[in-house]
């Protein structure tokens, strides 16, 4: 969902404030942002120290795929955030065949209950 600076896990599980002297928490530990719905939103950090806050819901573009391929592009990328390793063959698998044209990607986005949503969204912004 976005990408911050801030480091969640050296701000509430460290006595540090920065990557310098946090202890690395986030090699332990696992964080989600709960909302007011009880939805959980998983928080990741990237090598920078950065923290990713993640939708509660798994997203996917495999419906627009066709579509990306009849414009050009041929590499594709499937980021994957806390599937089992039992999970990930059959998900990359199904990902190779719609990238393939073998499958039908509206088809595989519904049966992966994914969000097909592209884009930036409006969020909570308010213009007052």
């Amino acid at each position: 969902m976005f990408h911050m600076e801030h480091c969640v896990f050296a701000a509430f599980l460290s006595t540090g404030k920065d990557h310098t002297d946090c202890g690395r928490p986030c090699e332990v530990h696992k964080v989600e942002l709960r909302d007011r719905v009880g939805a959980h939103f998983p928080v990741l950090p990237d090598t920078g120290c950065r923290n990713t806050v993640f939708n509660s819901v798994p997203q996917s573009a495999a419906e627009y795929v066709g579509r990306m391929r009849e414009l050009g592009l041929r590499t594709f990328r499937v980021d994957l955030l806390r599937e089992s390793a039992a999970q990930v063959p059959a998900l990359l698998d199904r990902y190779a065949r719609v990238i393939a044209g073998r499958d039908d990607g509206r088809a595989a986005w519904r049966e992966l209950r994914a969000l097909n949503q592209l884009g930036v969204t409006r969020g909570t912004l308010q213009l007052l």
